[in-house]
Parts: structure tokens; sequence; C-alpha cells
């Protein structure tokens, strides 16, 4: 047998066989290996990259530490401002108490001083409503004819009393 009637042969029962089976799968050609010194530079080169990616990375979280420490340095210097602020209110506040203190007791003493002068006047408006009328009761002329007592009112004599 001759080498083309062998390949004619091997062509024909490949084409039966794809009639039967379907067609066959493709063979993908075979990748040349690369040599291991340009895979070894390939990693150089991507250690470097990596490298550079890291003291990127490195330097990035260099600055987010300064500004968070300038942040908390900041934030800290604002709070003592504050609470000076609020030290120096509080201070306010507690002289206000001390002044409302002072009104307090003043409002008390004169609280004081009007109950003692309404009793007093009460007082000497009995006094002087019970005189009147002790008066006015020996002023009051008695009635003509009236039986008992000699004609005279209930005061007595008419004479006013001596104040």
């Amino acid at each position: 047998m001759k080498s083309t009637e062998s390949k004619q042969i091997l062509e024909y029962l490949k084409r039966i066989d794809e009639s039967i089976n379907g067609p066959r799968p493709k063979k993908k050609p075979e990748k040349k290996a690369r040599p291991l010194s340009d895979r070894v530079d390939g990693l150089a080169s991507k250690v470097g990259r990596l490298a550079g990616n890291v003291t990127a990375l490195d330097n990035r979280v260099s600055e987010v530490q300064l500004g968070l420490a300038t942040l908390a340095a900041d934030t800290k210097a604002e709070f003592k401002r504050i609470d000076d602020r609020f030290e120096r209110v509080d201070k306010r506040f507690d002289a206000i108490d001390v002044k409302f203190k002072h009104v307090d007791r003043r409002f008390n003493q004169v609280d004081q001083k009007i109950e003692l002068a309404r009793g007093e006047i009460v007082d000497l408006v009995k006094r002087v409503h019970d005189e009147l009328t002790k008066r006015v009761i020996d002023l009051e002329v008695p009635e003509p004819g009236r039986k008992g007592n000699g004609g005279r009112g209930s005061g007595g004599g008419g004479v006013p009393l001596a104040s």
C-alpha cells in the first residue's frame, strides 16, 4: 500500500466516523512553552509592579494616618474650646443663681412686711369701726315717747365719748 492510498483510506474512515458520530472536536494547537528565563523575568516584573503598588499603598496609608492624627488633634482642640465656653456659661449661671437667691430673699421680706402691714391695717380698721360705732350710737337722738328709760335713747345721755 502506498502512502497516498493509506492517506485516502484514513480520510475515508474519518468521513464515515464523522457521519456516524458527528464532527470530531479539533485539537488545540499546542502552546510552545516559554523559556524559564522569560517566565522568571515576567514574574520579576510582576513582583516589581506589586512592590510599587505596595509602596504606593503604604504611602497612602501614611497619608490617611497623618490626616486622622490631624483630625484627632483638631477635634480635641475644638472640644477643649467648647468645654471652656461651657465653663464660662456655667459660671454665669452660678452668678445668676446667686442673684435670684438674693431676689427671692427680698421677695420673702417684702411678703412678710405686706402681711404685717395687712394685719396692722385690719386691726386699725376694726378699732376705727368700733370707735365710730360707739360714737354714732352716742349721737343718736332718742325717739320721743318711748317707754322706759325716761325717754332717752339707748346710748345713755347723748354725750360723745372722749377720745
